[in-house]
Parts: C-alpha cells; sequence; structure tokens
C-alpha cells in the first residue's frame, strides 16, 4: 500500500493519522501545505480541511473515514476490537467524540462573544472526570490495549497536559486553557490528592508512542 497524507502544521486530525499508521506499520509520504493557502488541498479533495490521504491513488478525505480505510487495508495489529460488543462500544465512543465531545470548544473558539461560553467551559471541563473514570483498573479508554478511542481522542486531550510553543490554532487554546490539569480542585489539592492521576499517566503512555 501506499499512503500520502497532506497536512497542516499543528492539526490534531492529522496526529490521529499518525498514530494509528505508526501503529500499523504503515509508512506514510507526508505532503505540507500553508494553512494560510489550501488551494492545493482544495483541487485534490474539493474541500479544505485536513487530512486528505491517497491511498494506491484513491483520494480520501476525513480522519474518521481514512482511519476505517487503514484498518480495513491493514486490519493486524486492529484499533477496532474483534467482538460485536466491544466493537459497538468502540463504535459509540468514538461518534460521541466527534459529533458530541468536539462541540463545546469549537464553538468556544468560534464564537468568543457568545453567551453559552461559561456553560461550554463547565461542559468541556466536567468531561476530565469521565475520562478518568473509564481508565480505571485499565491502561487505555476501552481497554488495557491502544485502541481506536485513544487514537481518536488523544490528540485533543493532550492540550490538558500542555500546548506546543508556536501553535497559532484557537481551538487548541481554547482546550489548553479549560482542560488544563493544573486546574485542580483546591480542597483535593491541599490533602496532595491527584484529582486526575490515571488521566496524567494515559497523556503520557500516548504521547510516546511513536507516529508515523
Amino acid at each position: 500500500m501506499r499512503l500520502t497524507v497532506h497536512r497542516i502544521p499543528f492539526s490534531t486530525n492529522v496526529e490521529r493519522i499518525a498514530l494509528a499508521a505508526a501503529h500499523k506499520g504503515i509508512a506514510v509520504d507526508w505532503v505540507d501545505h500553508d494553512p494560510a493557502d489550501r488551494s492545493a488541498i482544495r483541487a485534490l479533495s474539493g474541500q479544505d480541511f485536513v487530512p486528505v490521504a491517497q491511498i494506491d491513488g484513491r483520494v480520501v478525505a476525513d480522519s474518521p473515514v481514512i482511519l476505517r480505510e487503514l484498518e480495513r487495508i491493514a486490519p493486524d495489529p486492529p484499533l477496532w476490537p474483534a467482538e460485536p460488543a466491544r466493537r459497538a462500544e468502540a463504535e459509540l465512543f468514538v461518534d460521541w467524540f466527534n459529533r458530541v465531545w468536539k462541540v463545546a470548544p469549537n464553538r468556544m473558539a468560534d464564537e468568543p462573544e457568545a453567551p453559552e461560553q461559561d456553560a461550554w467551559a463547565i461542559e468541556l471541563r466536567g468531561s476530565l472526570d469521565r475520562f478518568e473514570a473509564l481508565l480505571d483498573g485499565r491502561d487505555f479508554l476501552l481497554g488495557d490495549e491502544l485502541g481506536i478511542a485513544d487514537v481518536v481522542a488523544f490528540p485533543f486531550l493532550k492540550y490538558a497536559a500542555s500546548i506546543e510553543p508556536g501553535d497559532p490554532d484557537r481551538f487548541h487554546h481554547v482546550l489548553a486553557e479549560h482542560l488544563a490539569l493544573g486546574h485542580t480542585d483546591a480542597c483535593r489539592e491541599a490533602a496532595h490528592i491527584d484529582v486526575y492521576e490515571r488521566l496524567r499517566g494515559w497523556l503520557a503512555r500516548c504521547d510516546a508512542l511513536p507516529r508515523a
């Protein structure tokens, strides 16, 4: 398989592909684009967003679609569970993350003067407890091995730990500000309780994974 992926710097959705391809041992030919000039991306795919993949000559846009194509073409090692019930759970997580979780930070970035800003911030911050609970007794979000939930979520949740210098994306700065793990409950902090110990460990494990 020949895989070419078009990208821009700092893209969360591009990092999804880099993680998945490395996990599957797939080599990627990366093509870099200026975020301010996406004319070549548009000419290739009919839209402006990255990543855009060329898989054996076929053009595939949208990171969830590309991830499914990689799983179909290179099923081992898998990202989706084989068992129907666990696969359905993984599909539910991916759908929730893409269609529900991402809404609040996207709207916070796109509508900075909206009166709903505080409500969106509470929703975003509150989601940390859900991820912390998912990691109870296991190393990754849905089990003991890296899976599609981790690949989909980590490039966004990593901003809870830090943001790269020079990252200009307002969306990423919203994530870094409102997910920051340094903002812990004062009472628990005074008692030396690490509020998000499991989440911190998961972030470190995922950050140590190879990228294509």
